[in-house]
């Protein structure tokens, strides 16, 4: 018993670890996403439409964001915003 616990613990931090890198991954994506649509004449603010289509689909039971590879989406909303400062200089 002992021993299966100790794996489960290991199991559900390794699990946590690639959880937090996956959403890394995904901020990262939306950061150079508004960066590469401002480059091109596109209007970033549509990402943030985007986010919130995504959070409506995904409706009121979805995972909390430490079980998802996801960030969750109000989370991504205000880190776009703050991209969107950042590349236009606001």
């Amino acid at each position: 018993q002992v021993g299966a616990d100790a794996g489960n613990i290991v199991g559900s931090i390794g699990q946590n670890t690639l959880l937090k890198n996956g959403r890394g991954d995904e901020l990262e994506s939306d950061d150079l996403g508004v960066l590469f649509m401002i480059r091109s004449g596109y209007e970033p603010e549509e990402m943030i439409r985007v986010m919130k289509i995504l959070k409506e689909a995904a409706g009121p039971n979805r995972a909390p964001e430490f079980q998802s590879t996801h960030p969750d989406p109000d989370n991504r909303i205000a880190r776009i915003k703050e991209s969107i400062r950042k590349y236009e200089g606001g």
